[in-house]
């Protein structure tokens, strides 16, 4: 048996199909109409639903015209609220990215950047100017939610990071209730640092220089880059921990400051107010923070320049937004 190549064969069924065609053409026609009735029924049918659909369709349209025209108008609207919805979420994402530059002010008198309050009462906090009214208003807040110290008790208490410190945790607090702030002090300081080392990598991991940890360019500070948000948390936190653990000098007065080094070393004694402690509780509140928001995310040391100070103040603002308070 021989196999024809595929161009012959083509060649020859369209002979067959042409001679086929002319064939039919010289047919009478009731003999052309008995070959062509099982082919045209089907298409008969078709056309037939086809019409119906077309029909319906239109009977449909005129009786749902007034629906179709109020959900027209309230989709119009709709347009105009999302229009509305971009317009005031730049407005704020621009007036959030002020705020978080805002708080650097606050962190050279020794606040970081409270992450116990709401988006609207972080803005609040930004605009004051000094640390006594950082101080009060604070503790203004602390003694409207908080009074008695339960809740941030319990959050400390359940914070993975402070897993080993339980016992010495409660008594910390119940210290605290009773006003006797400086026997909390040094062991909040040494929690504290342990939070912030635990900040580095692996590789990292045994190093005890809490300010080498939170230096420019480290591996915690190219981290925290990939947002607003985050950066302005480590900035804070930065700001302050390398003044309250810089070298305490043997010939400076003793004042009682939250002075790690000089603490530790025995050169002042502990401050004993409930303004330092409330200072202490929210450094170490904004350094779990920081775990918070780099859990899972990747050294990307220009993250944030591949997008605009725009995407970056909307991204800042949204997850923000979601996370503040912290521990909600």
């Amino acid at each position: 048996m021989t196999i024809k190549p595929d161009a012959e064969l083509g060649r020859e069924m369209k002979k067959f199909i042409d001679a086929e065609l002319r064939k039919a053409g010289h047919l009478p026609p009731a003999e052309l109409q008995a070959i062509l009735e099982p082919w045209m029924t089907p298409l008969k049918q078709a056309f037939d639903i086809v019409r119906q659909l077309q029909h319906s369709w239109v009977k449909w349209v005129e009786q749902n015209r007034e629906q179709l025209a109020a959900f027209g108008y309230v989709m119009q609207q709709a347009a105009l609220k999302a229009g509305e919805f971009v317009v005031a979420a730049d407005t704020a994402s621009k007036s959030f990215a002020i705020t978080l530059a805002r708080l650097k002010t606050l962190a050279d008198q020794g606040w970081t950047l409270p992450t116990q309050l709401s988006v609207a009462e972080l803005h609040e906090f930004a605009q004051l100017e000094d640390s006594a009214a950082a101080a009060d208003f604070l503790m203004k807040k602390l003694e409207q939610s908080d009074p008695e110290f339960k809740q941030m008790e319990e959050r400390l208490l359940n914070e993975p990071q402070l897993a080993e410190y339980s016992t010495i945790l409660q008594q910390c607090f119940r210290s605290i209730r009773r006003d006797d702030f400086a026997i909390a002090v040094p062991s909040l300081m040494a929690m504290l640092e342990r939070v912030i080392q635990n900040l580095n990598p692996p590789s990292l991991a045994a190093s005890t220089n809490v300010r080498k940890t939170l230096k420019d360019n480290s591996p915690v500070a190219r981290k925290a880059q990939h947002d607003l948000f985050c950066a302005a948390i480590f900035l804070t936190l930065a700001t302050v921990v390398a003044d309250r653990w810089k070298e305490y000098p043997l010939q400076a007065q003793a004042a009682t400051v939250l002075s790690r080094p000089a603490i530790q070393h025995g050169r002042i004694e502990p401050p004993n107010t409930k303004r330092e402690m409330v200072r202490l509780l929210n450094t170490l509140e904004t350094a779990l923070a920081l775990h918070d928001q780099l859990d899972g995310s990747e050294l990307r040391p220009h993250a944030t320049q591949k997008m605009d100070k725009r995407q970056q103040a909307f991204e800042a603002v949204f997850k923000a937004t979601f996370y503040l308070p912290r521990g909600k």
